[in-house]
């Protein structure tokens, strides 16, 4: 099969997803933590510091959280009931950690390719909703720690398995998107530095927005997920 069927039948597979039930399940456990961030304390520290939201914001919120949903969908992030059923089992899922890059021996490439095409999003999307997240460091590591929480939660499924060629493919896809980021916004950007920079708000919650969707949107998923 080439490439291109394979990819194919990939986008295939992510739009029954989407179409699927489950992943409007996955929507609401990712976004319910975050839709308590929302109200309880961003449009707080918003209104607090004299400052208003726009609807542009919030649109570019919900379709980062939808991409998270899907990603943990897609993924199949371990949750609480993994947990407590790998506490009771008399076996253990360490066998399946491959520690050694390139050792658990794929049977194509596919496998890298499509880690590298599912956080392409994550290195647009957090540099065009943030700016605090306009340098490629920022965007590697959130790559990076984002992989690392779904590969340790995986270590409690009964089925995935654990390695290091998807940290690689993950933190090298959202890399790739950051820089899909500046190729498609670099007149843009140009244009708005030679406008005043805007005052950086001293609230924690406000300057770091995007980790606690990042974090909340995990942990959604990680305790009401099914």
């Amino acid at each position: 099969m080439s490439l291109f069927q394979y990819l194919y039948v990939y986008i295939r597979i992510c739009i029954m997803y989407v179409a699927h039930t489950d992943f409007l399940i996955n929507i609401i456990c990712t976004c319910i933590l975050c839709i308590v961030f929302q109200k309880g304390f961003y449009l707080r520290a918003k209104k607090k510091e004299g400052g208003s939201v726009s609807c542009k914001h919030f649109l570019g919120v919900f379709i980062f959280l939808v991409y998270m949903a899907a990603v943990y969908g897609v993924t199949g992030i371990g949750t609480i009931w993994d947990v407590q059923r790998f506490v009771t089992a008399s076996t253990s899922g360490f066998d399946r950690i491959y520690l050694v890059p390139f050792s658990s021996s794929p049977e194509s490439m596919m496998p890298y390719v499509l880690n590298i095409i599912m956080t392409i999003p994550l290195g647009f999307l957090l540099p065009l909703i943030w700016k605090q997240f306009r340098t490629v460091k920022k965007v590697a590591l959130s790559g990076f720690l984002l992989s690392l929480s779904i590969e340790l939660s995986q270590l409690f499924t009964e089925s995935r398995t654990t390695t290091t060629d998807d940290l690689i493919m993950n933190t090298l896809g959202a890399i790739i998107g950051y820089f899909i980021f500046k190729a498609f916004f670099h007149i843009i950007l140009k244009k708005n530095s030679t406008e005043k920079d805007e005052i950086i708000s001293s609230s924690v919650v406000i300057k770091h927005e995007a980790i606690f969707y990042l974090v909340l949107s995990f942990l959604g998923m990680f305790l009401f997920a099914i």
